[in-house]
């Protein structure tokens, strides 16, 4: 696997997997089953993640000059 399917490949992974934590946190407004906390790890776990794929946009951006 070259790098370049690597990334095309994570990429289709890290959206799918935001994707399913808005579904899960959006149906779970009316259920209730997941605790306060655990939703805010979820959401500080997927912020993390955010600033992790900027970070590593600006390199990319910084190098390509």
């Amino acid at each position: 696997m070259t790098v370049i399917e690597f990334r095309e490949r994570s990429l289709d992974h890290v959206v799918a997997w935001f994707d399913e934590l808005y579904l899960l946190l959006k149906d779970d407004r009316e259920a209730q089953k997941i605790e306060p906390l655990q939703k805010r790890q979820l959401i500080a776990t997927a912020q993390s993640l955010l600033h992790d794929i900027q970070d590593a946009l600006e390199c990319e951006l910084e190098g390509s000059d």
